[in-house]
């Protein structure tokens, strides 16, 4: 299929599911698509492809099999496509878009021939190439590649995250918020992708086992510079835990795997509402048995923030009115640390050890003003001012062992110890300004909170490649997790502190889980690839008070099994179809029973009935090159959604908390592509689009009711001369169903500019994050009945400028030539081994 029938359909499919989008999300988006679907046309005319072929010989004119061919762009060298030559010394390059390229061709015991510039506007054959012997021994020889924004493969999409300037200076979370399919609701700290919640994140291919809003705080202070790629795996195969029925999210940070050493250094300065400033070095060592490596990273973050949210109750014509106008002034200090050491026993046997500590600081005072109106006569206006502490500690041992019996048959076994600790002390200082003084509460509330948790993890998992067609892989895993939660909530009466009993608590909760998984990998053909596994997983969740006894005793056994299959036509040209079950445990903070302010008549507090959900996917793919289009669907049973509301017609008191839905269906649509207008300017396109189909089961009387929502990313990068580069990046996250709720369309434009110095060890950038201030979180709600109406506007101080420098350096100690490409794929692409 050519270029300009792949856009044809493209655009239809968007178009189509533009007509089935609420009619405010397709105002709002079809001036962007306009603009991304015009740049796509009125380049395709430079999209018609081409090929480019020849041969190789050597100085006798005899053929040279297996010669190393690269296809440069001229401009800058980047690589465009790689191969080695056939047993008759001939090359192939299809598809290759206009543009001017060069072609450098090598092999060992050869001097390496750099062909002249040529301009590609049909079928190129290359002359034939002669390579001389070479007399002495060559050095190293260095081509770097660009890599792709993002790269499709078998079960999951990478986001090359360093590809990007304008990550520069960015938390993890901010990086993480412009991936693709990515939400992350800010407000109840909760993160969905394609539409659903449930998201697993793990950190290096192990599970971060701790609450969700945990894990968003300690990313929020995880710098971008340390950060490799992220891996959004949306139906994980049998060998990864069945919890996380949304899929799971890799973040893969940097490595150093040459011998010798290696390392790099950044720091990065900015302004948002106040001032932000990092530090991040790494360093690596590598010997012959022997390996280590030390990262440390330091930011601070002095930001200012909004939280707005108003509530009406109609009560026969008269709004029963609640608002909530909060200014926050939180300072964040977060240092991250890990140690990691590998040594070699024996050729086929090594050990490991890591060690990693976080402490993170967050620390704000808060002025909110609060008006309550209760009826037409009455009113409160009140003044609250808000001290509170978050600080998170943990530390993280975690010990290995890996034998090799022989090439591709594999033992390894971990140990893991995680040990983390939550202090959060905060106090509300009410102020009476004018109304009725009957209708406040306390004038002073000091809550002490602290918590404590323990996980153990211990797993073995085994692998074989019994042939070249079959590989099999199975494994044991057990953990054993321990939270306590501890709340003192102390009232000031007559100048004294008295413990308030009503909102004091203690938690406690204890799980067990344990499992079992086998899987293989089977290619009957070059061009077929099959993984098929199941996973049984055996739960016991106690979760107890001593106010309120036995809150949780359950049992739970389950089998999940996956299949995934891969039909390659070529090597651009693959279908993709996988179906998995997963499932989602209610977290501790969601199932703990406590109760948080946020105004006199607004309450946050846990839910101790909340049931696992039980979820299946499928999905069908396509990649053609660059090209990526996904289609899935999932049917979610008892699907849980945090900071949902419930309001007290009577009373105008509302409460949000997690709850299980009956079922959720989500239909989902994701496309990717490149676009070249230029040799010099890249454009990269993603859009993912869903439609959702949900029923209630919280409420007196429950509804089912239906949504689409839409993300679309869009990066142009621009190479400019004198080793400088611009990139222009936006983000569109439209109207979208959130259980009950609705939030409100947002989004991000964004600029950087980049500068190469130090003979490309060293990077400058320079990038503006939010130009337009359109990054702000807003929701709706209004009840079935249409007798409350609820919004929220929490703006989280996005918008501001970043300026960061890095430098590389390190030595190898290698006598071969080695050609280095930007990514391993397109190393192994080249038959090119480390």
């Amino acid at each position: 299929m050519r270029y300009l029938e792949y856009l044809s359909r493209v655009k239809g499919i968007l178009f189509k599911y533009l007509s089935i989008m609420q009619e405010n999300d397709r105002r709002n988006l079809l001036s962007l698509l306009s603009v991304i679907l015009l740049s796509v046309l009125i380049s395709v005319d430079a999209r018609a492809q081409h090929d480019v072929s020849g041969s190789v010989l050597d100085a006798r004119g005899e053929t040279l099999p297996s010669a190393t061919v690269l296809l440069l762009h001229s401009a800058d060298s980047a690589l465009v496509k790689g191969g080695i030559t056939d047993q008759n010394g001939i090359f192939l390059f299809k598809d290759i878009p206009p543009g001017t390229y060069f072609l450098s061709i090598s092999m060992v015991g050869f001097s390496t021939h750099f062909s002249s510039p040529f301009k590609l506007t049909c079928d190129h054959v290359s002359p034939a190439v002669r390579l001389e012997e070479s007399i002495e021994q060559l050095g190293e020889v260095s081509v770097t590649a660009r890599r792709q924004l993002y790269e499709k493969k078998v079960d999951r999409l990478v986001v090359n995250v360093q590809r990007s300037i304008t990550s520069s200076g960015s938390s993890a979370l901010e990086v993480l918020e412009k991936s693709p399919g990515i939400q992350i609701n800010r407000q109840s700290n909760d993160l969905s992708l394609n539409g659903k919640s449930g998201v697993k994140v793990m950190m290096n291919g192990k599970i971060m086992r701790l609450p969700l809003e945990s894990i968003l705080t300690m990313l929020d202070g995880m710098s971008a510079a340390n950060i490799d790629q992220i891996e959004l795996i949306t139906n994980p195969p049998a060998k990864y835990e069945a919890e996380g029925d949304a899929g799971m999210i890799n973040i893969k940070t940097k490595e150093f795997s040459d011998l010798g050493y290696t390392g790099s250094v950044g720091a990065n300065a900015g302004y948002n509402n106040a001032e932000t400033l990092g530090g991040n070095v790494a360093f690596s060592r590598r010997g012959k048995r022997l390996a280590f490596y030390i990262n440390y990273s330091i930011n601070y973050d002095n930001n200012n923030l909004t939280w707005y949210n108003e509530r009406s109750l109609d009560q026969d014509g008269f709004n029963y009115l609640v608002r909530s106008d909060n200014e926050r002034d939180p300072v964040t200090g977060v240092q991250n640390l890990s140690i990691g050491a590998e040594y070699d026993l024996s050729d086929k046997t090594n050990v490991d050890l890591l060690l990693t500590g976080l402490r993170r600081k967050w620390e704000t005072n808060d002025l909110s003003e609060n008006l309550v109106r209760p009826t037409p006569g009455s009113r409160l206006l009140t003044e609250m001012h808000i001290h509170e502490v978050n600080l998170w500690r943990n530390g993280i041992i975690n010990t290995g062992f890996e034998h090799a019996f022989e090439e591709d048959h594999l033992l390894s076994v971990d140990l893991d110890y995680l040990y983390y600790i939550n202090d959060n002390p905060s106090t509300y200082q009410n102020r009476f300004l004018e109304g009725d003084p009957s209708l406040m509460g306390s004038e002073f509330t000091e809550v002490e909170k602290e918590t404590p948790i323990n996980i153990w993890v211990s797993k073995i998992d085994y692998s074989n490649k019994i042939s070249e067609a079959l590989t099999i892989e199975t494994g044991l895993k057990g953990t054993l997790s321990d939270f306590y939660n501890d709340v003192r909530v102390y009232d000031r009466v007559n100048g004294n502190l008295m413990i308030n009993n009503t909102f004091s608590n203690e938690a406690d909760l204890n799980e067990f889980i344990g499992a079992a998984y086998f899987s293989a990998n089977l290619s009957p053909t070059e061009s077929i690839r099959i993984n098929g596994g199941v996973r049984f997983e055996y739960v016991t969740r106690e979760l107890t008070s001593p106010g309120q006894g036995r809150l949780v005793d359950s049992k739970d056994r389950r089998l999940f099994p996956s299949l995934f299959l891969q039909k390659s036509f070529n090597d651009d040209n693959k279908l993709n179809l996988s179906y998995s079950r997963r499932t989602t445990r209610p977290g501790f903070w969601d199932l703990a029973p406590f109760v948080f302010f946020v105004n006199p008549k607004t309450v946050i507090s846990g839910n101790s009935n909340l049931e696992s959900s039980i979820s299946d996917g499928i999905s069908l793919g396509y990649t053609r090159g660059q090209l990526i289009l996904s289609l899935g669907y999932t049917h979610s049973r008892d699907e849980i959604v945090r900071w949902q509301p419930t309001t007290d017609t009577d009373t105008n008191e509302q409460s949000f908390n997690t709850q299980n839905l009956d079922y959720l269906d989500t239909y989902s649509l994701t496309l990717s592509f490149p676009v070249d207008p230029a040799p010099w300017w890249n454009i990269q396109i993603n859009a993912s689009g869903r439609y959702q189909f949900y029923r209630t089961s919280h409420l007196e009387n429950n509804f089912r009711d239906e949504g689409s929502g839409m993300n679309t990313n869009v990066v142009n990068t621009i190479d400019l001369k004198g080793d400088f580069s611009f990139e222009l990046s936006g983000f569109y996250q439209s109207a979208s169903i959130w259980g009950v709720s609705r939030t409100r369309p947002s989004g991000s434009l964004n600029a950087g500019i980049q500068k190469k110095i130090m003979d490309g060890q060293g990077t400058i950038r320079l990038s503006a994050i939010d130009l337009l201030h359109t990054n702000i979180w807003k929701s709706d709600y209004e009840s079935e009945n249409g007798l409350v109406d609820t919004f929220f506007r929490y703006d989280y101080g996005m918008q501001g400028v970043r300026l960061s420098f890095s430098w590389n350096f390190g030595s190898n100690d290698f006598e071969e030539v080695r050609v280095e490409a930007g990514s391993k794929e397109e190393q192994d692409r080249v038959g090119i081994n480390n």
